[in-house]
C-alpha cells in the first residue's frame, strides 16, 4: 500500500531531474498541480516529456478567471462575468467558460480547480474578492452550473470550492486559520443544489474551524466529511486545499497529512518542494502501517479515485 501513497497527493513538479522522477515512481505519484512559473517556458514540451516519463492521471491548474489564472490570457473574473451575464445572458458565460476550458485542453490538462462557489461580492476580503459569481446564491448556482457543463463537454474535470463555504470570512486561510460559529446554510445550499443538478467529481474543502461542528479545522474534520458524504450523498473525490497554507502552521507537515487522510479526504494538495516529502513520508510510514483505521481510509480513497478516473492506481 505505502508504495503507491503518492497517488493520494496533488503535488507541484519542478525540473524533472532523474532523482525527482525516481521519487515519483517509487511512491506512485501520478497527480500534479501547475503554477504560473510552469507556463513561463515551453510548457507543451515540458508536459509531453512529463507524461512520457510518468503514467500521470490528474494534471491540475487553478484557472478561475481574473487574477487567479495560472495560464496568462484575457480572462474576465467570475464576478465580472456575472455582471456581464446580467446584460448579455447565458451566451456570454458559456463563451467565457469555453475559452477557459479550451486553454486547459490546449496544454493537455484535465482538472480545473474551479469554480469558487463561496458567496462573496466586491465587499469581500481581498483573498476572495472577484473570485466568485457574487452573493446571490441563485445566480452563483446558475453560473457555476454553466461553467461546469462547459468543462464536461470537453471531458475536463472541474472542482467545487471551498466547502463548506467562505461567505463573510474575514481572515485569509493562506495566512491564518479562520473561525466561524456556525455553518452558513445559504452557502451550503449552493453546494447541495449543484450536486443535485450536475455530476461533480471533485470538491475542495477549506481551512476553517466551524465551531458548531468541530474544534478541528475542516481539513481534519471527519464530521464535516461525514456531512458531505451522508447529508449530501456525495460520491466523488474530496480534496484538501493546499496543506502548506499558513492556516495550518500550528501542525507539522506530517500531522497535516495524517489528519487529512484520517478525516476521509481522498486527495491532498501539497505545493512545497517535492524533496521535502521524502522525509515526511519516511516519518509517517510507520503510523500508517500500524493503524488499521488509517489503512482502511486510504483503501477507500484509492477505490474512489479509481472509480472516478477509470484507471487502476
Amino acid at each position: 500500500m505505502f508504495n503507491k501513497i503518492g497517488a493520494l497527493f496533488l503535488i507541484k513538479p519542478e525540473k524533472l531531474t532523474q532523482e525527482e522522477i525516481s521519487f515519483y515512481k517509487e511512491f506512485g505519484f501520478k497527480n500534479f498541480i501547475f503554477f504560473k512559473e510552469h507556463f513561463e517556458n515551453d510548457f507543451k514540451f515540458f508536459i509531453s516529456n512529463f507524461k512520457e516519463k510518468l503514467k500521470t492521471l490528474l494534471l491540475a491548474v487553478d484557472q478561475e478567471g481574473g487574477r487567479v489564472c495560472r495560464i496568462e490570457g484575457n480572462f474576465l473574473s467570475p464576478l465580472e462575468i456575472a455582471k456581464k451575464y446580467e446584460k448579455e445572458g447565458e451566451k456570454s458565460v458559456k463563451e467565457w467558460s469555453k475559452k477557459i476550458v479550451l486553454t486547459l485542453k490546449n496544454y493537455q490538462l484535465n482538472l480545473n480547480l474551479a469554480p469558487c462557489v463561496d458567496l462573496a461580492d466586491e465587499s469581500a476580503e481581498v483573498f476572495l474578492r472577484g473570485r466568485t459569481f457574487g452573493k446571490n446564491k441563485n445566480l452563483v448556482e446558475k453560473l457555476a452550473y454553466l461553467f461546469i457543463e462547459e468543462h464536461k463537454k470537453e471531458k475536463i474535470f472541474s472542482c467545487l470550492k471551498h466547502f463548506p463555504g467562505l461567505k463573510d470570512v474575514k481572515i485569509d486561510p493562506h495566512q491564518k486559520l479562520p473561525f466561524k460559529e456556525n455553518l452558513d446554510k445559504e452557502n451550503l445550499d449552493v453546494f447541495f443544489s449543484l450536486l443535485e443538478k450536475t455530476d461533480v467529481s471533485f470538491i475542495m474543502t477549506t481551512h476553517i474551524v466551524i465551531k458548531e461542528i468541530d474544534v478541528k479545522p475542516v481539513t481534519f474534520s471527519e464530521k464535516i466529511i461525514s456531512l458531505l458524504r451522508k447529508n449530501f450523498n456525495y460520491k466523488g473525490i474530496i480534496l484538501t486545499d493546499d496543506l502548506s497554507m499558513g492556516a495550518l502552521d500550528f501542525w507539522e507537515p506530517q500531522e497535516r497529512i495524517i489528519l487529512s487522510l484520517a478525516s476521509g479526504h481522498n486527495l491532498i494538495i501539497y505545493s512545497e518542494k517535492w524533496y521535502n516529502l521524502i522525509f515526511i513520508l519516511e516519518d509517517i510510514k510507520g503510523e500508517i502501517e500500524k493503524s488499521l483505521v488509517l489503512r482502511e481510509k486510504i483503501k477507500k480513497s484509492f477505490s474512489a479515485l479509481e472509480k472516478i478516473l477509470g484507471q487502476s492506481l
